[in-house]
């Protein structure tokens, strides 16, 4: 299995739900959640220079064989943006230290990148902490053919934010099939 950044929730509702009204109040809920944790995720990559594309992706209220209703929903980064793995890097980690290029790759091209020695880069973010300050890398312009790249320390973005919405999404679905039960004439027992 892949590791994968993001927040994605499916719950499944063993009531039988028939009305269309419930269904939609409880959709409209769920993308009210989905549109506040995107700002979480977006949060993290304000002063990125390479930002991936933050989606949300709310699943329709579907009926299911038994009678019940599953719902799902996916928030963070989209999966098939262009800088999607430096965003995963960052969130999840990657071990260290690891050579660039890979050993035995000859073809590779000389680095080229901002270095003034050991200490010099600033990290942008920092772990659990769902925001993004200024940073980069400081000193001049420097060319090497191979580096040592220590590896990052995963900053758990993800794990952060599904952590702050764990609860608040417990709650909201709570007020959420309260609102459409009273819409749907429904009553929860």
């Amino acid at each position: 299995m892949s590791r994968k950044s993001g927040m994605f929730f499916e719950a499944v509702v063993p009531v039988p739900l028939r009305s269309p009204q419930m269904m939609s109040v409880i959709h409209k809920e769920l993308k009210k959640a989905a549109k506040e944790i995107k700002k979480d995720f977006s949060k993290t990559t304000r002063t990125w220079k390479h930002r991936p594309r933050m989606e949300m992706r709310i699943g329709a209220v579907k009926q299911l064989m038994l009678g019940g209703a599953a719902l799902d929903m996916d928030v963070g980064p989209w999966e098939h943006h262009r800088y999607y793995d430096i965003y995963t890097y960052v969130d999840l980690g990657t071990k260290g230290p690891y050579p660039i290029p890979k050993p035995g790759n000859t073809t590779a091209k000389t680095l080229h990148f901002r270095w003034g020695g050991y200490g010099s880069y600033r990290a942008k973010t920092s772990r659990r902490v769902l925001g993004a300050k200024s940073g980069g890398p400081t000193g001049p312009m420097v060319s090497f053919k191979h580096v040592t790249h220590p590896g990052i320390e995963g900053r758990a973005f993800s794990e952060t934010i599904a952590v702050k919405w764990n609860k608040k999404i417990l709650h909201n679905a709570g007020r959420a099939m309260e609102k459409a039960c009273a819409v749907s004439l429904h009553e929860i027992l």
